[in-house]
């Protein structure tokens, strides 16, 4: 616990540092524009592991919704879809959702089944297979005019981080709902963790487990890179994570996935898929990236994105455009952007 607690207290002379030298590089320009985003808490009804429940969702858009690409965000274990919309802190606008929706995306940001808005079952049931189900009935309805949004949309990117990507590519390869699939901060490939999941399994002793059950300090040394970060986005991020819980069942099905990554159902993915991780991910480094496409044999195409200078959380780096172009370039060009022949008028 002394190393993770040597991360907390770097120089705060350098931080300022990095930040003033790095904020120019990841704003984008857009300082008014995240306002004119619009967003809209919507309710997805579910039925699952025997009972009816909901999933909560909010709907970036910018102007009137519908006849663009959807990018659905799957959020990660520990979080929920604050992930994907963090404030804007020192000029640098963190927020993912904001961003797509400026740049001619709709965005449904979700809370994962059992996190967040979204109904808690008895956290025991919360498995993977529960949580992809869930997911999956949110994405066919969105097929329809018959959902919360009122809009049918007809290309729709799934897009998963860490945990989120394992839901991601499970609901994929299982109902292959969405046309192309991004995930960010996961990897198939074997690889060493910074700790032993035993340890972690061992300390799910309730049904439902907070985020803040993980120290700051541990927070900040497992999920991000400290020279590239702004460590008051991470005060504001952690001081937020109240509604973050996660089943427990979920956590045990992510390292049960971790050490059979055959379970992943990556085999049955039939869509594009790109994937991205950063190589000072602690999590997931990108030194084992190169591995993924074997993962995907059905898949048409497998895009990799090597991040620098990034860790785990890549949406909280001050050089996170580095993801968030690539995302959009590559959704553009394997989806489009604006509407197509086929989307809901």
């Amino acid at each position: 616990m002394h190393g993770l607690c040597r991360w907390w207290v770097l120089s705060s002379a350098v931080m300022v540092a990095v930040a003033s030298t790095s904020a120019a590089r990841a704003d984008d320009g857009g300082r008014d524009d995240d306002d004119r985003v619009e967003v809209d808490r919507v309710s997805f009804p579910v039925h699952v592991i025997g009972g009816d429940y909901h999933i909560a969702g909010y709907f970036f858009h910018d102007g009137p919704p519908g006849g663009r690409v959807l990018q659905v965000t799957v959020h990660g274990a520990t979080h929920y879809h604050l992930y994907w919309d963090l404030p804007r802190i020192d000029g640098v606008s963190y927020s993912y959702a904001r961003y797509m929706a400026r740049h001619g995306y709709d965005v449904l940001a979700i809370d994962q089944l059992g996190t967040g808005a979204s109904s808690q079952p008895d956290g025991d049931l919360v498995t993977l297979d529960a949580t992809a189900d869930a997911l999956h009935q949110v994405l066919a309805s969105l097929r329809t005019r018959h959902n919360p949004i009122g809009r049918r949309f007809a290309r729709v990117a799934l897009v998963g981080h860490s945990n989120g990507s394992l839901t991601s590519i499970y609901a994929s390869g299982t109902y292959h709902d969405a046309d192309a699939l991004v995930t960010t901060a996961w990897e198939h490939t074997p690889h060493p963790l910074p700790f032993d999941p035993a340890n972690i399994v061992a300390a799910l002793t309730t049904p439902y487990i907070p985020a803040t059950t993980f120290s700051e300090a541990f927070w900040i040394a497992t999920f991000y890179y400290v020279p590239t970060t702004d460590l008051r986005l991470v005060d504001y991020e952690y001081s937020h994570l109240g509604p973050a819980v996660q089943a427990r069942a979920q956590f045990i099905d992510l390292f049960r996935v971790g050490l059979d990554t055959s379970l992943s159902r990556s085999t049955e993915v039939t869509v594009p898929v790109l994937v991205q991780d950063g190589d000072v991910d602690a999590l997931q480094p990108s030194a084992y990236l190169a591995g993924e496409p074997a993962y995907y044999p059905k898949a048409p195409s497998v895009t990799l994105n090597f991040l620098t200078a990034i860790g785990h959380n890549i949406n909280g780096h001050l050089d996170h455009l580095q993801s968030w172009t690539r995302i959009d370039e590559w959704v553009e060009r394997t989806l489009g952007r604006g509407r197509g022949p086929d989307d809901d008028e």
